[in-house]
């Protein structure tokens, strides 16, 4: 019998990062309400960067990746 919160979120939650410029500098802006996936994550910032937002992706371990061109690594 697997485990249920394994089966239900395999690849764990996932939120969307905003990031604005400020001259030379990026901040983090604020963040989206998690999600239950990656899949669905990268879904939602691809939405929001052809509307010409900054994203990353934050996994629920913390690990942050920087989606749109431009951002520091």
């Amino acid at each position: 019998m697997g485990n249920r919160l394994g089966t239900a979120r395999p690849d764990g939650m996932w939120k969307l990062v905003f990031y604005e410029r400020n001259g030379l500098r990026m901040r983090v802006e604020k963040s989206a309400p998690w999600l239950p996936n990656r899949a669905a994550a990268e879904q939602w910032a691809q939405f929001y960067m052809r509307q010409g937002y900054c994203v990353g992706l934050q996994s629920q371990d913390g690990r942050v990746e920087r989606l749109s061109k431009g951002l520091p690594a």
